[in-house]
Formats: C-alpha cells, structure tokens, sequence
C-alpha cells in the first residue's frame, strides 16, 4: 500500500502490517504511529496557513 511521504511528498511504501512507512525516493522512515502524528501536525499547518477568498471572514 502506498502513503504520501511528509518530507519529499513523492509515494512512500506502508508495509503489509500497518506498522512502518519507508519512502524509497528520500529514504525516510518511521513507524506507522509516528507517521500519522507527522501527517497530522502537517495537516494542521496546512489549515492555519488557509485565508478564505470572501469578503467578511
């Protein structure tokens, strides 16, 4: 199963246990729990970096 590698956003590798994602592009590597944590911290960023495009908001 593929996932979304936070540090060079190519596919990286989710082993068949759910337990470790390993990107062969940049060589990162981390637990499945790490992983999510790192996703979720990036995913954070991503909405508070967000402005929305409407007048009075």
């Amino acid at each position: 199963m593929d996932a979304r590698c936070p540090e060079c956003h190519k596919p990286a590798k989710l082993d068949d246990d759910v337990t470790h994602v390993k990107c062969p592009h940049c060589n990162f590597e981390a637990d499945y729990d790490s992983y999510l944590e790192i996703m979720k911290a990036e995913a954070i960023n991503m909405a508070s970096d967000y402005i929305p495009d409407r007048p009075g908001l």
